[in-house]
């Protein structure tokens, strides 16, 4: 009983001197597994799913999204009927009930969206317009929840303009960058 007190010790010591030694080695050792960000970027697969605007010409405002969302990071938003036009001629018809009637949008928070698409392939119309841009940054907590007119446009990516790279696996200093062929 002794001797496997003593045995289990010695492990746990071992294994706290092997950590130790781990990030002695990181420390002093020159090579770091981490990028120059912004001015460098992992270049994404092609379909890799980031960011998406709606399409509002196409949207029905049905809710499927809103419904599937496994985050709640969707809500549908209602907006104020368009304002009626004053017509200074008689016999011009009036907009019909239905043109009247305030349509629902779907407004996403980007804080609690998981990227996982399933409003995109829900979308009976397709309203959603896809991209690849998946790293932005906001300085205060209310920029990464959109109103209405800014789900409309796709944000801008901080490394649009970075030098693209590629994770490479070298077995003895790990995860290593390379230029990217892309521009």
């Amino acid at each position: 009983m002794e001797e496997n007190k003593k045995e289990s010790a010695l492990k746990e010591a071992k294994g706290h001197l092997d950590a130790i030694a781990t990030g002695f080695k990181y420390l002093v050792d020159p090579h770091r597994i981490t990028l120059d960000y912004p001015a460098e970027a992992i270049e994404l697969p092609k379909n890799y799913r980031g960011f998406f605007k709606l399409q509002d010409d196409k949207c029905i405002g049905c809710s499927l999204c809103e419904m599937i969302c496994p985050s709640n990071a969707i809500v549908m938003t209602q907006l104020p009927p368009p304002p009626l036009k004053s017509s200074s001629q008689a016999g011009t018809p009036s907009p019909s009930p239905a043109a009247l009637r305030p349509k629902k949008r779907p407004v996403i928070d980007w804080g609690l969206c998981i990227f996982c698409y399933f409003c995109v392939d829900v979308c009976p119309t397709e309203a959603f317009e896809t991209s690849n841009i998946h790293d932005l940054s906001y300085f205060q907590e209310g920029e990464y929840r959109p109103t209405f007119n800014g789900f409309l446009s796709l944000p801008n990516s901080p490394s649009g303009d970075a030098k693209k790279v590629v994770a490479k696996t070298d077995l003895k200093k790990g995860i290593k960058y390379e230029k990217s062929d892309k521009k």
